[in-house]
């Protein structure tokens, strides 16, 4: 099973982490604050990572778990090339760790406060000694240094604030993601996988589809409530993925093809019910199956070029819909949804495709 999020380059210049301090063994939603930098480190292209810890080795069970090799060392052997050098209870994210392994220099917080990170040519006893003073690289997400329980409360806090997803509509960033935020931090400790969610977030949405084909007014009111708990599943999912490093090809294929086939489900599903609200007497029918037909033609664009295409998804597809479909099945206008979609859905695929040939002859291709 792949994992996304993996290294896309490899960098030569050598890691080395100063694993020495206690303060390396706090976790942070279940991972030690080491293991956390071990990844990071790996994911930012580091060829050689080296962890200097003259006392007990601390168990790496994530990078363990990813293949990542490490090395280890009582003492900071002799620097014979540049390195970069940095202390184990450094908390930082994936660019900022690439932008000092890539450029040189000596990470900065937001607040223009130094941290124990940086690329080291001549070591002088300490790390803090060994450090340049310039060029100064200002992190641009959290970075910071665990010292005791408070600090590594403060760093989750704060990892926790970042851990949105590009494709998030408003919906998403200010009610989808807020309100599944807590059972987010419940279930990042436990042994439930983020496919798991994502299973029974696709479940839920299912169901939805199935409420809206009885064709009763109350009954369409609890399938779009079933539809909108399926989207926070969907924000949950990706919350225990990115925190716990644990982001697969698989299940971002689950995730999009699930997706897919709950909106399938779902136009067809609301086509079979406005149609029997309205005595069989409505062209619902033709636009639910016009909107799944939709539905399965955009799916089958995406899997041609699903990478090329994905900016143009993070800017245009999310799960906004949602509340619209709520607010309607309450007025019982939930046909107005189905007209918007049969058109939309149609829209949206074309401009997919249009975007991809567009790509495809700028490239040459």
């Amino acid at each position: 099973m792949g994992l996304l999020g993996t290294r896309e380059f490899a960098v030569s210049v050598p890691v080395f982490l100063l694993a020495d301090d206690p303060a390396c063994h706090r976790t942070i939603a279940e991972l030690s604050v080491l293991d956390r930098l071990v990844v990071i480190a790996h994911r930012a292209g580091a060829e050689s990572i080296t962890l200097v810890c003259a006392g007990e080795r601390l168990k790496l069970t994530r990078s363990v778990a990813l293949g990542i090799a490490v090395n280890w060392a009582e003492a900071l052997p002799p620097l014979e090339e540049t390195s970069l050098v940095a202390s184990g209870q450094l908390v930082v994210q994936l660019p900022d760790f690439k932008k000092v392994l890539t450029e040189g220099g000596r990470l900065f917080s937001e607040t223009r406060e130094p941290l124990p990170c940086g690329i080291v040519a001549d070591w002088k006893n300490s790390l803090e000694d060994s450090l340049p003073d310039r060029p100064r690289l200002i992190a641009r997400g959290v970075a910071c240094v665990v010292k005791d329980g408070l600090s590594a409360a403060q760093a989750e806090d704060a990892l926790w604030d970042t851990m949105g997803n590009p494709a998030d509509g408003i919906v998403d960033t200010h009610f989808n993601r807020p309100l599944g935020r807590p059972l987010s931090r419940l279930l990042i400790h436990t042994r439930i996988s983020p496919n798991q969610v994502s299973i029974f977030g696709i479940l839920l949405g299912v169901s939805a589809a199935y409420c809206f084909t009885i064709g009763l007014a109350q009954w369409m009111i609890l399938g779009a409530v079933l539809l909108q708990l399926s989207a926070v599943m969907g924000c949950i999912d990706g919350d225990l993925a990115r925190m716990g490093f644990k982001e697969t090809a698989a299940g971002k294929w689950i995730e999009f093809g699930g997706n897919q086939m709950v909106r399938l489900c779902l136009f067809a599903g609301i086509g079979a019910g406005v149609y029997k609200l309205n005595d069989n007497n409505s062209p619902a029918l033709w636009l639910g199956l016009s909107a799944a037909v939709g539905t399965v033609i955009f799916f089958v664009v995406m899997l041609r070029a699903h990478l090329r295409l994905q900016p143009f998804i993070n800017k245009t597809a999310n799960r906004d819909f949602s509340v619209l479909l709520l607010a309607l099945a309450i007025a019982q206008r939930v046909d107005w949804f189905l007209w918007l979609a049969a058109i939309g859905v149609h829209l949206f695929w074309m401009t997919a495709l249009w975007v991809q040939r567009r790509d495809d002859t700028e490239s040459g291709a």
